[in-house]
């Protein structure tokens, strides 16, 4: 099962917490994600410079079969 619950960060409060805390009553197994819908221009142009940087370097890729045999083992 899945909710999405939108909210104002003016109803941030002790409420909206019991109310959750309601609804998920006694399972285990809860994943709660926060996403903030907000444009970051700073954080875009900062990831857009990364994109850039990696894709003008000559980038080596690995399986994760690859990888692990290429990793040293733990004893």
């Amino acid at each position: 099962m899945e909710t999405i619950i939108k909210v104002n960060p003016s109803e941030l409060n002790e409420n909206l917490l019991n109310k959750i805390r309601n609804f998920i009553g006694s399972k285990n197994n809860i994943d709660v994600t926060i996403s903030l819908k907000e444009f970051d221009a700073e954080y875009a142009d900062a990831l857009d410079h990364s994109i850039e940087e990696a894709e003008s370097k000559n980038l080596i890729s690995f399986t994760m079969d690859d990888f692990m045999a290429y990793s040293p083992s733990k004893k």
